[in-house]
């Protein structure tokens, strides 16, 4: 407040004990109409004691006018303030690609595996994992000890092709090895495992290895010497063998699911009504049964549709391996859906080509836009009432 607490207490202090017990008298009985009437509530200051205040309170509120000024100027909006603020920023509004590889194979597996699963629970039952996923597994081979195990493993599996509960498929793996043998030592090398069977086998494991750790030291040694090996070898061969007949199945429903897709004949002249005829007269022979005659009227409106509508004939979808969709995504994360394709290079194309019709527009929108300001500018140059007007109430706005 510029002082006005040691103005005012500099003025307080020279004022005397009865001039500062008149003013206190005067304050407590201000609302009271007695006093009011009294002669001690009309006494009043020396003047030159009243002129020193009345220099203090302008000086006060002097102050205060100033800083209600200076809120007042700072609470006037920024009228330019969004263009000072993003007129330097330059906003990218181009176009990004991504092309998402569409694993057919892999979605009809989850349908078929899927299905089977919850009739195998609707009997009580399970179905086994299927999967054929695979991983990689990097083996140990820097050391003599790490060589010797990995060629003991290879000899293991030599003895395990002759036997007959070894699984068919297991086979060509375990030949490969045989022939060509574990690589030097210090040679890195990696093989490839189911990875659903070897997850499998990680938790029979962890329970074998749960159960021993609940026995005593000597009982753990017994068993594990003269029962895990053979439990170990049949657990394992279960595990195998369903897992290779499940993910088998699976396979072959996939495969199955595929050529009647790609089954379907071109039949450029024949109408809906043609091929249902067709089904109608073989069914007789399928069930030994004679079927009713079709009804004319919806023969005839299957008539006027043809048997493979134009795009839909062996359809990509439903025949296809894989597939690659291409998305475009705007400056704010909006995708959209440009087509799925049969190969990368289309799908990339595909971006590429509505890309170019994006930036055409873009780049024509920018030239009507220019077009149009300059027309706007021109006819506020012209209005010079209407400037004023404006600025007059920016003025006044500002003050």
């Amino acid at each position: 407040m510029r002082g006005f607490k040691d103005d005012f207490d500099a003025w307080k202090g020279s004022l005397s004990q009865e001039e500062k017990k008149m003013i206190q008298e005067q304050a407590a009985g201000e609302f009271n109409k007695k006093f009011r009437k009294s002669d001690e509530f009309k006494q009043d200051l020396p003047e030159e004691k009243i002129a020193a205040f009345s220099k203090i309170l302008g000086k006060f509120f002097d102050a205060e006018s100033e800083d209600y000024k200076k809120e007042l100027e700072a609470k006037t909006p920024e009228y330019d303030g969004l263009l000072k603020k993003a007129g330097d920023k330059v906003m990218d509004f181009s176009l990004k690609s991504k092309v998402i590889e569409v694993d057919r194979d892999a979605d009809r597996r989850y349908q078929f595996a899927t299905m089977k699963n919850r009739q195998a629970i609707a009997k009580g039952e399970f179905f086994p994992q299927s999967s054929p996923i695979v991983e990689r597994w990097a083996i140990k081979n820097d050391d003599a000890e790490s060589h010797a195990k990995a060629e003991g493993i290879v000899k293991f599996m030599e003895k395990a092709m002759s036997d007959p509960s070894c699984p068919a498929d297991a086979k060509p793996y375990m030949e490969h090895w045989v022939k060509n043998g574990i690589p030097a030592v210090g040679t890195p090398f990696e093989i490839t495992v189911p990875m659903m069977l070897v997850n499998q086998l990680h938790h029979m494991n962890d329970y074998v290895n749960k159960g021993l750790a609940e026995m005593d030291d000597a009982a753990a040694a017994t068993y594990l010497k003269d029962k895990v090996p053979a439990i170990g070898a049949e657990v394992i061969k279960f595990l195998s063998t369903n897992y290779a007949s499940a993910r088998d199945e699976v396979e072959a429903d996939k495969d199955t699911m595929k050529a009647f897709f790609r089954s379907q004949k071109d039949m450029k002249d024949k109408t809906k009504a043609d091929v249902l005829k067709e089904l109608w007269a073989e069914l007789p022979k399928h069930t030994g049964k004679p079927v009713p005659p079709l009804d004319d009227e919806m023969l005839a409106e299957l008539a006027e549709e043809p048997a493979v509508i134009e795009g839909e004939f062996k359809h990509s979808w439903g025949t296809a391996d894989k597939l690659y969709k291409s998305e475009a995504i705007d400056a704010f994360g909006q995708k959209y859906l440009l087509g799925v394709f049969e190969s990368k290079a289309e799908a990339e194309k595909a971006f590429a080509d509505w890309n170019s019709e994006y930036e055409k527009a873009r780049s024509d929108m920018k030239a009507e836009m220019q077009q149009w300001s300059k027309q706007e500018q021109a006819r506020l140059d012209k209005d010079t009432t209407g400037q004023e007007r404006i600025k007059k109430v920016l003025d006044e706005a500002r003050r």
